[in-house]
């Protein structure tokens, strides 16, 4: 079942991986005519951009496929954009985060002495990346309904992942997290951006049925708990070597987590709790489940 997966992810990301490389090289082009300051800035956003299944703009693809789509250089373009809206939220993460490495490679803030300036650097470096995603978006060869009702999801999830990060942040800041609100913040800051946004924003390019819809919706959000999981889990317990972070990072600074909460043992029985319900959610469909079962079961 795996080979299905690892057969789409070959026909398509590179297609992304190219679109990504092509659009951080123009956004080069465009810096260098303003001010050589502005180049490590992009250099860096390119560095942190490389690797990674793009699970993302896979998702998108698959949205667009499942509404009838074909795929085409447009619906790769949207998903290039998902994958640059999480460049975005990775560069603000890491600041957020306090960490210093991201997939082996220094984090934008972490590349400056004064720390002061490497934050507010990093910040803009994400805001940015947000405003190329509203140019390739808007730039799409498609039906300008359907653009402009994508563009009002990305919205939408755009703040739902912002008031996320902004609950993360409170609460860890006051201590006492109670399990309904670190719930609460996985939905919000992973599960829905992660996976529910790309597969509707694929779908509602290709002009899905709200049944479509509304049936994506509730298989991102199982998947969206699955990532989640497993994201934590590797925090805690994976290795720096294949996750490119530094392991054990929420233990030290106190965080509350599922796992930092109750352990592995209570960790991997929700995990496999959500992949259950995500699998019952599909019915006979290979794709979908490989994604499952790799999400369920990733080292990085």
């Amino acid at each position: 079942m795996q080979q299905i997966l690892a057969e789409y992810i070959s026909k398509y990301k590179p297609l992304i991986d190219k679109g990504i490389a092509d659009e951080l090289d123009r956004r080069m082009r465009e810096v260098g005519n303003l001010s050589p300051l502005l180049i490590p800035v992009i250099s860096a956003m390119k560095e942190l951009s490389v690797g990674g299944k793009r699970l993302r703009a896979i998702l998108t693809i698959i949205g667009y496929e499942k509404a009838g789509g074909v795929v085409d250089n447009e619906i790769i373009h949207a998903g290039v954009a998902m994958e640059i809206f999480h460049l975005a939220l990775l560069i603000q993460d890491d600041v957020m985060d306090r960490d210093n490495l991201r997939r082996e490679v220094t984090t934008i803030h972490a590349r400056y002495s004064d720390l002061h300036l490497g934050e507010a650097v990093a910040v803009l470096a994400s805001d940015s990346c947000n405003g190329y995603v509203i140019e390739i978006l808007t730039g799409l060869k498609l039906d300008p309904q359907r653009v402009i009702a994508a563009i009002s999801l990305w919205g939408k999830y755009f703040c739902r992942v912002s008031y996320g990060q902004t609950l993360d942040v409170m609460t860890e800041a006051r201590g006492d997290v109670s399990e309904s609100e670190i719930l609460q913040v996985l939905s919000l800051k992973s599960g829905e951006y992660t996976c529910v946004m790309p597969l509707l924003l694929g779908a509602t390019l290709a002009t899905a049925s709200g049944q479509q819809l509304s049936q994506l919706e509730k298989y991102g959000m199982e998947l969206g708990w699955v990532f989640q999981l497993r994201d934590d889990y590797l925090a805690e317990y994976g290795e720096s070597k294949k996750t490119g972070k530094p392991v054990g990072n929420d233990s030290r600074e106190g965080k509350k987590t599922i796992v930092t909460m109750y352990g592995k043992k209570k960790a991997q029985a929700l995990l496999l709790e959500h992949m259950q319900k995500s699998k019952e959610l599909i019915g006979d469909n290979e794709l979908l489940e490989a994604i499952i079962e790799y999400v369920g079961t990733r080292d990085n």
